[in-house]
């Protein structure tokens, strides 16, 4: 069997084959698309547990992958910017109300 996984420019980056990877859904890596987020629980096509974005496809039919892995710092970066994007959408109804 041949190793399909290939590592990026960084530890972080990983290359892997959509094939390699089940989703919870029973789909693989192709169903997820590109600048969403996995949450690994174990290892998985040579992919530490953590929190990974999808960052490309690549391969003559999409069938390879790009993934970075998020540091603490990212996924807290991340939380932050949604909570606020949050408020702001709903920051106006609340004034209203009152």
């Amino acid at each position: 069997m041949t190793d399909t996984r290939t590592p990026a420019t960084s530890p972080n980056e990983m290359t892997v084959d959509c094939f390699d990877v089940e989703l919870d859904n029973g789909e693989n890596l192709k169903d997820l698309g590109e600048g969403n987020y996995l949450e690994l629980a174990q290892l998985a096509a040579g992919m530490r547990p953590g929190t990974w974005q999808l960052i490309e496809y690549h391969g003559e039919f999409q069938d390879r992958a790009t993934l970075r892995r998020l540091s603490a710092e990212d996924i807290s970066a991340y939380r932050q910017a949604e909570s606020e994007k949050l408020a702001a959408l709903f920051a106006p109804t609340a004034a209203k109300g009152n």
